[in-house]
């Protein structure tokens, strides 16, 4: 079969997607990723051909100059940046992908939950399509809070109204900055229910999930998209920095990461630990400022993968990649989330009981300091870590997710969901 793949121009959404793309090429099948140009060197690393739509056009550059900014606001100002983002985007989808889809003659595509303009051209054009959630599935539920607000799982009825109101008014929000009347695409499209995607997947375990309502009735939680050779084989590292001593690696991701007081919390709240702290700065442009101590070891890039193997304790922005691979590799996880569904991803890492949150907007070190001591000395976060992994090691998320597309494609029929729990009353 011949499969396109669509998502955001950002590693978080990329990675997991080029890596279930590599997966259906593998079984012979004919992938190509179509996408605005910043998306191509990562594409083209994972060994997949690669459609740029509109690579000259002006809204090209305005993408690159705005996922820039990104990397420098945290809280509401993200979630409103990440708005017009989705409006510049929609816009080069709108223009240039009615032709790409024509010109290939897809037997299906393989679309991200926050990239519905594709969804809407493939509709026009009657190509069946898959929803991928490379990162929080989301979907409208008043028990669950909105993902850019830490804000603790409730049931009852002040959660209920709480959650609701806060809902109507970031969207609304979200909804005005991404010029939805302008580009004719709803940002909700794929999030509401109703589309006619013939499966949505997620790369979250079941377990990865606050209990709801209702659930998507063609969702299924696969478990993680990802293998464990990718290319941080290729980072080099000092090795023979580590010295047995207990090892605490931290990253604040590759895109939202321009935090610089975050980083200087992060090294003083360690300093004098008996332990060794890796923290990377993701490829991102931030300065450090002051001495940083012995035991602490700053690099650009992190071989994370490899590091996760070693690693007593992780300190993350909580986005979902990160997470995910925490959870496979069994280690505790001290979330610092900065924004859009990394809020959400942190409060179920805190509610199933594998780590603990501080909004980065009320990062201290005294915070950090307190935080760190409590997952490194009460054994219960290290045995619910332990217990994901093995239920993670249990799954092949990877190759469920590529069963269920190519069943998808191939009897061009729904795929229900059989298994979802009870939902809550």
């Amino acid at each position: 079969m011949k499969i396109g793949l669509h998502c955001p121009e950002v590693p978080g959404h990329l990675n997991p997607l080029t890596t279930l793309g590599s997966e259906l090429q593998a079984r012979g099948h004919d992938v190509i990723f179509l996408g605005c140009r910043m998306a191509e060197p990562i594409v083209r690393r994972a060994g997949l051909p690669f459609h740029a739509l509109g690579p000259e056009d002006e809204f090209s550059d305005q993408l690159e100059a705005s996922f820039c900014a990104l990397g420098k606001v945290t809280g509401t100002q993200g979630m409103l940046l990440t708005g017009k983002l989705f409006g510049i985007q929609s816009t080069l989808v709108r223009r240039y992908l009615p032709e790409a889809l024509k010109a290939h003659s897809f037997d299906g595509l393989v679309i991200d939950q926050v990239a519905p303009a594709c969804a809407v051209e493939a509709e026009r054009l009657a190509i069946p399509y898959a929803v991928a959630c490379n990162a929080l599935a989301v979907y409208w539920d008043p028990l669950i809070p909105p993902p850019p607000l830490a804000w603790d799982y409730r049931t009852d009825w002040f959660g209920r109204v709480r959650n609701q109101m806060a809902k109507h008014a970031v969207l609304m929000a979200y909804r005005l900055l991404a010029g939805e009347r302008k580009v004719g695409v709803d940002p909700l499209k794929l999030i509401r229910g109703g589309d006619p995607a013939l499966v949505h997947l997620s790369q979250q375990p079941p377990f990865f999930e606050y209990p709801r309502t209702a659930y998507p009735q063609h969702l299924h939680f696969t478990g993680p998209w990802h293998r464990a050779a990718r290319d941080d084989q290729a980072i080099d590292f000092p090795w023979d920095w580590l010295d047995g001593r207990p090892l605490i690696y931290a990253s604040m991701g590759t895109l939202q990461n321009a935090v610089p007081h975050v980083f200087r919390a992060i090294i003083d709240a360690v300093k004098d630990l008996p332990v060794q702290l890796v923290l990377s700065k993701g490829g991102g442009e931030v300065d450090v400022p002051g001495n940083i101590p012995a035991n602490i070891l700053l690099v650009e890039k992190a071989p994370q993968l490899r590091l996760l193997e070693k690693a007593s304790l992780v300190i993350t922005h909580a986005g979902m990649n990160t997470t995910l691979e925490c959870l496979a590799y069994g280690v505790p996880m001290l979330c610092l989330p900065v924004t859009n569904d990394q809020p959400g991803v942190a409060k179920r890492v805190e509610y199933h009981g594998s780590g603990r949150v501080i909004p980065v907007q009320k990062v201290t070190t005294k915070r950090l300091r307190a935080e760190l001591d409590r997952l490194r000395n009460d054994p219960k976060f290290q045995q619910k870590a332990d217990q994901f992994q093995a239920d993670i090691a249990s799954r092949d998320g990877l190759g469920l997710a590529a069963d269920l597309i190519e069943q998808a494609f191939r009897t061009r029929q729904p795929i229900t969901n059989q298994q979802h729990p009870e939902p809550v009353r």
